[in-house]
């Protein structure tokens, strides 16, 4: 039998290990986030995620259900619909979305499959 300590993955805002979250055509945006179970070639698991004051994620499709805390800050999706600090979300299978924060954000995120970016006007 494994050793507990073997099979633990414990993270932390505060913990460094952040690197920026690659978005397609959002370059320059001051998003970050810090894989804890993630994997990118299912898409499925859990990270840690970091929105910098004035950001935004990219419009993308879910090809498997998003769930998302938000531990702290705003968050407010394309269609005006707002988040606030204590918010637990689930969006669908088949949901498509990009999101913006006005004071910046922390959110604990969970994929239940693959993303797929897609053009602004598509949503």
């Amino acid at each position: 039998m494994a050793q507990q300590q073997n099979m633990r993955t414990v993270a932390r805002f505060d913990d460094t290990g952040f690197v920026r979250m690659h978005m397609d055509g959002l370059l320059d945006e001051q998003v970050w986030w810090k894989n804890v179970s993630f994997d990118e070639v299912t898409g499925q698991g859990s990270y840690l995620m970091k929105m910098a004051p004035g950001t935004r994620s990219n419009p993308h499709i879910h090809h498997g259900a998003e769930e998302f805390f938000v531990l702290e800050g705003d968050l407010t999706d394309h269609d005006g619909f707002s988040y606030r600090s204590g918010d637990f979300v689930s969006l669908a299978a088949g949901s498509s979305h990009f999101s913006r924060t006005e004071a910046g954000c922390l959110l604990v995120v969970t994929h239940r499959g693959a993303t797929e970016s897609i053009q602004e006007g598509a949503l």
